[in-house]
């Protein structure tokens, strides 16, 4: 073990570090018919993964009303789709709402024409497609988002170059509360262990983090993922309190499913998940592998899992997820304003993903830049573009173009705004 350490890396000093601080060639992978074999069954988990998408023809209309989360104005929406994540768009909108309407047994080829009926009778209209039904309202002047947004963080070859790559806040006090709390971790696969991890862990945690908008994997799946894996358990003080499914395909090593226990509690010790981070670029350094993938985010530059795997290197890409979900405010009156200011998004654009940040009425600042440029800044990310409905000042200008990455939009001489926010 190399007993040296850098200064980046000086916040870690008494954590366990790999055994060789140069990455060592990939692992413990299949070869010759094995390795045949895992490349035929994941190609077939991907093709089902297609298939089953294509085969989801048919979408519920659902108009809705009640108060937006944030300025508490009225707002309308009409959602079209799959229901896939129904109950995680009118989380986002209202605190409290009302169903006024529903049709089920729809055809997802009506997305056009509910599109345009929305047009007249609400303020916001919310589309949920699944592969490849989504072309369908490509290029029709909606806001259009992954519904889930992978994070990739590439392992250099050195351990101690993997810390140039995290933000400060992991480095500092992420770290600082894995060593505070002296949290260790071990690797198991054994079927009591992850029936155990599924049980008291992943269900309790999946359910309590994200209620009616969870989903929860069936355990046979678990148990495939973690038995032909690792499941990583971290301990504090000898009892276990989080653990994580690994799952290695190729050279890239898989963040898959995690959970704590003691969530519905809340007394569960900071630095569970950087915890899981840490030991699990631990893992995937010692074992070979050139990239960490941290899996699934929701696309809103604000979620708190998108932000704790961006402190940790996490860059984004698209293609984690087969739904897209589309949004077109009608106007930007009070309530799609409050929506839109509170949710910043992550969307497609003709080149990539873009992030796109409304800051409402107030004219945009130099400081907004800067703090653009601190919270939402991710490799990934073509641009992160500030809008306004008031002409930015001189200085906000100015911090834009000597800023790489953050583009200005003003709104304010836009006679379409929220039409040139969702297209531009």
């Amino acid at each position: 073990m190399n007993s040296r350490v850098s200064s980046q890396e000086s916040h870690a000093a008494a954590l366990p570090r790999p055994r060789s601080c140069v990455r060592p060639a990939l692992v413990g992978q299949p070869t010759g018919l094995a390795r045949l074999r895992a490349y035929l069954e994941r190609r077939r988990y991907v093709c089902q993964e297609y298939w089953e998408s294509a085969a989801s023809r048919e979408a519920s209309a659902v108009r809705v009303s009640g108060a937006e989360k944030q300025s508490g104005a009225p707002l309308r929406a009409l959602y079209f789709g799959s229901g896939n994540h129904l109950p995680y768009v009118l989380g986002l909108l209202y605190a409290d709402y009302r169903v006024e309407e529903e049709q089920p047994n729809l055809g997802v080829r009506q997305a056009r024409r509910w599109q345009e009926r929305a047009r007249s009778e609400v303020d916001l209209f919310v589309a949920d497609l699944p592969w490849p039904y989504h072309r369908l309202l490509r290029g029709q002047g909606l806001l259009e988002m992954p519904a889930w947004l992978d994070q990739k963080l590439l392992l250099p070859d050195r351990w101690d170059d993997v810390f140039g790559l995290l933000r400060s806040s992991a480095k500092g006090e992420d770290l600082r509360n894995i060593r505070r709390h002296g949290f260790t971790y071990r690797i198991l696969r054994d079927e009591e262990s992850i029936r155990r991890f599924y049980s008291e862990m992943y269900v309790p945690h999946v359910t309590h983090r994200f209620g009616e908008a969870a989903y929860v994997e069936p355990e046979w799946k678990i148990q495939y993922c973690a038995g032909h894996g690792a499941l990583m358990e971290i301990l504090c003080d000898g009892e276990v309190v989080a653990g994580q499914v690994l799952y290695g395909a190729r050279d890239n090593l898989q963040f898959l499913w995690a959970g704590t226990r003691g969530v519905q509690s809340g007394r569960q010790p900071k630095g569970l998940f950087p915890a899981l981070f840490y030991y699990g670029l631990l893992y995937a350094f010692e074992h070979g592998y050139r990239t960490a993938d941290y899996c699934g985010s929701r696309s809103l530059l604000s979620d708190g899992v998108f932000q704790l795997k961006r402190r940790w290197g996490g860059a984004v890409y698209d293609g984690w997820s087969l739904d897209t979900l589309f949004f077109r405010p009608n106007d930007l009156g009070p309530a799609n304003l409050g929506f839109l200011t509170r949710c910043p998004a992550i969307a497609r654009s003709d080149r990539g993903l873009v992030g796109k940040v409304c800051t409402g009425q107030d004219a945009i600042r130099a400081d907004d830049v800067a703090r653009a440029r601190q919270l939402y800044a991710t490799e990934g990310l073509r641009a992160v573009r500030l809008y306004s409905l008031s002409s930015p000042g001189p200085d906000a200008l100015a911090a834009a173009s000597a800023t790489t990455g953050i583009e200005l939009v003003d709104l304010s001489r836009e006679r379409e705004a929220a039409a040139v926010y969702c297209c531009s």
